[in-house]
């Protein structure tokens, strides 16, 4: 099956309306990273990091001037940047199912090799209409400048497990993908527990709190 693309020139892509961009036809098959998992995780686990994420897949109805939107992957690139735009990014999340997402976040661990990762794609389904749909899709034109992170970044070392945030559709203005993130210690605490029960293998005893670093799609915490 093939889907309707929208791709817009602006900066995280906050375009005035479907018509405003240019349409294109992709194939809609991003394969996401897989899970931590116990075997891989003991193997890597002083060669690689592991980065704890939720993400809210659900739909929203009423998103800006849209009938509904919804998140469908984002992904991130190790910098120094060596892929291009047009190859698969090293880092990707993606939808577990779009009809069958719900309105919560999901909490997910990842193992990945150590270095910083900044944003360079993200891709949102829009719809005017049951007729009328296509997706807002930003790449590294739009969220790396000169080559560097302009969207954000995080960074997670070898043997180092991070918490870097909750990531989920805003609706103000234009459909976005934000950064949130788990307010309080006490909080906290409580969210490692669910990761703990999610993924029981993993070593959460020691987690830094390192939110994906960003001016634009998230706004600045400090654990307290």
């Amino acid at each position: 099956m093939r889907f309707r693309f929208i791709r817009c020139s602006s900066a995280l892509l906050l375009c005035a309306a479907l018509s405003a961009c240019s349409v294109i036809d992709i194939k809609d098959n991003v394969v996401g990273n897989p899970e931590a998992a116990s075997d891989t995780y003991a193997k890597n686990k002083n060669s690689h990091g592991v980065v704890l994420l939720d993400v809210n897949w659900g739909r929203v109805w009423g998103c800006a001037k849209y009938e509904n939107a919804q998140l469908v992957t984002f992904a991130f690139d190790r910098m120094p940047l060596k892929r291009s735009n047009a190859e698969p990014a090293e880092f990707i999340v993606t939808t577990p199912g779009r009809l069958s997402a719900k309105q919560a976040f999901e909490s997910y661990a990842y193992q990945v090799p150590p270095g910083e990762y900044a944003l360079s794609h993200f891709k949102i389904k829009v719809a005017q209409s049951a007729s009328n749909v296509g997706y807002f899709v930003a790449g590294q034109n739009d969220l790396l400048k000169d080559g560097k992170p302009y969207a954000g970044s995080f960074r997670v070392g070898a043997g180092e497990t991070v918490y870097i945030g909750n990531f989920s559709l805003d609706c103000y203005k234009q459909p976005t993908l934000w950064r949130y993130y788990t307010e309080g210690k006490s909080n906290f605490k409580s969210h490692i527990a669910q990761y703990a029960n999610k993924y029981p293998f993993l070593d959460l005893g020691n987690v830094t709190y390192r939110l994906f670093d960003t001016q634009v799609i998230g706004r600045t915490y400090e654990l307290k």
